[in-house]
């Protein structure tokens, strides 16, 4: 049930482009251009990662144990994919701030 490798290092690349990104907000201050900029950029991972959280996690029917068997493909599939939201919320939080930061002024 816990997180495997890969599943970190993704979350710890996301979480590095959601610092980048804000940081990049920050520097910019009034500059809206680099705020609009960085709002796309955000939704647009924050997209990317909601696909894979449905891809990996919603569209599977788990038991109780956390697997899913798909005959077809004779694969177990693990509910490890959940992790696919945290970055997804993050960057859409981050992408809708630095959104109302670029277009409220």
């Amino acid at each position: 049930m816990g997180a495997d490798v890969g599943d970190l290092l993704v979350l710890l690349g996301a979480a590095g482009c959601a610092v980048l990104a804000w940081k990049a907000a920050v520097r910019t201050g009034r500059s809206k251009g680099l705020l609009r900029l960085a709002a796309g950029v955000s939704l647009a991972l924050s997209a990317l990662f909601f696909y894979a959280w449905y891809a990996q996690y919603l569209r599977w029917d788990f038991n109780e144990l956390g697997r899913y068997y798909d005959p077809v493909d004779q694969v177990v599939y693990t509910d490890s994919g959940f992790v696919w939201i945290l970055p997804a919320g993050a960057m859409l939080a981050i992408g809708l701030l630095c959104a109302w930061r670029g277009w409220r002024r």
